[in-house]
């Protein structure tokens, strides 16, 4: 084994069999690198707590978020079963209103096509009705105008024998006096 040693500051060597090392004295700039080094292992490392410690307050507020949603579930399910009941009773409703405006729209489409009906029978009836009305004013016109004639007839036979017999008797004139007969057409 050698050891040469030129000054303590500068330059240190030792051999030994199968061993060289060599030391040399600190620079400026590898004792900033060394502070540096040191100064950068303690931030990572207060960085790593910090995110430890974040990463424990995130598991607490997991927990605490799990304690919760059991409990609104819990909560919850009383509201929910109430809700799922209103809704069956709305959808029961809806399908009697639906039920009864299907009704009310038979009935009323049964009605309105009975109304037609009637509408057009009475409008048969009116025009036969019509037509006998006036079959009656022509019958009672003709009557009329047969009875005027017949009465025009027998005034007329009757001034003919008061006539004839005055003319017998010797006496001039009329023994009764008719009004004039109206003209009849």
């Amino acid at each position: 084994m050698t050891i040469f040693v030129d000054s303590p500051r500068y330059l240190i060597q030792a051999s030994t069999s199968d061993t060289l090392a060599m030391a040399t004295s600190p620079s400026l700039l590898a004792t900033v690198e060394s502070i540096s080094t040191i100064v950068l292992g303690v931030a990572v490392l207060g960085v790593l707590v910090a995110l430890l410690a974040v990463l424990l307050q995130l598991r607490k507020l997991a927990r605490s978020m799990g304690s919760v949603a059991k409990r609104l579930e819990k909560d919850a399910a009383p509201v929910m079963e109430r809700a799922r009941s209103v809704a069956e009773n709305v959808d029961f409703i809806t399908m009697a209103v639906r039920t009864d405006v299907q009704k009310l729209t038979a009935s009323v489409s049964g009605l309105n096509e009975r109304l037609r009906e009637a509408s057009v029978n009475m409008e048969e009836r009116i025009q036969d009705f019509s037509a006998l009305v006036e079959v009656l004013q022509n019958e009672a016109e003709d009557l009329a105008l047969d009875t005027a004639a017949a009465v025009r007839g027998v005034r007329a036979g009757t001034r003919s024998l008061a006539g004839e017999k005055a003319a017998e008797a010797g006496e001039e004139g009329r023994p009764y006096a008719f009004p004039p007969s109206p003209e009849v057409d």
